[in-house]
């Protein structure tokens, strides 16, 4: 049991960290009359890793850590569970057009690095500004002391970066670590039909991270 509980500590101090690296920034008072009418479009990313903790699994430190996040990846694939940070990029760059009448232009642009003149290098010269969203960490894995149900993590980060200047505009982070297991589901609740309640939940989460980063980075809007 201590080593499960470690491994586990280790994951959420890693989906925290994660986030914590970043910072929260809002646009200033230049930038926000700079962007009203350019365009502006989303990223999109491979979907990195995902971690499926189980007790079995944690027990067996770093060998069971590569079981997890091939188990994980299996789940994402198998039921074609979608990244929450292309929709989360979506959703911010559908805000900057509400709040600022920027011209939304679609598709996203696929992207790998996270420098900003790689980003913009990508975007062929095609819009003003991006919004990057990129997911940390999602991941599910039981309770501390509840080993039958289940919780799903989920870190990121966006950035609304000036593909003219390379600068980045403003920045945010978003964190979902439940505490509570009340109402929690089983592992078969949460991966059964399809993955049908986890990805319900990663709606939810996306849609929270939206709201969230939308108060962080997008000043008046």
């Amino acid at each position: 049991m201590r080593k499960a509980l470690i491994v586990l500590g280790t994951m959420i101090a890693t989906a925290i960290s994660g986030c914590a690296s970043f910072n929260q920034q809002g646009m200033n008072a230049k930038a926000a009359p700079e962007i009203k009418g350019q365009t502006v479009t989303s990223t999109t990313r491979e979907k990195p890793d995902f971690a499926a903790m189980t007790p079995g699994k944690a027990t067996f430190a770093v060998i069971g850590a590569v079981a997890m996040i091939s188990e994980g990846n299996s789940i994402i694939s198998t039921h074609n569970v979608a990244d929450p940070a292309d929709e989360i990029a979506i959703g911010l760059a559908t805000e900057l057009k509400k709040a600022y009448g920027m011209r939304l232009v679609t598709p996203p642009i696929k992207v790998g690095a996270d420098d900003p003149a790689q980003i913009a290098s990508s975007s062929k010269d095609a819009v003003r500004y991006v919004i990057d969203a990129k997911t940390i960490n999602w991941s599910i894995g039981y309770f501390p002391t509840d080993w039958t149900h289940y919780r799903t993590i989920y870190t990121a980060k966006a950035r609304l970066i000036n593909l003219q200047t390379k600068d980045v505009v403003a920045e945010g982070f978003c964190k979902h670590i439940p505490e509570s297991n009340v109402n929690a589901p089983t592992y078969d609740e949460l991966i059964g039909n399809q993955a049908s309640r986890l990805k319900s939940h990663l709606n939810t989460i996306a849609q929270e991270c939206i709201n969230s980063m939308k108060t962080q980075m997008l000043t008046g809007a």
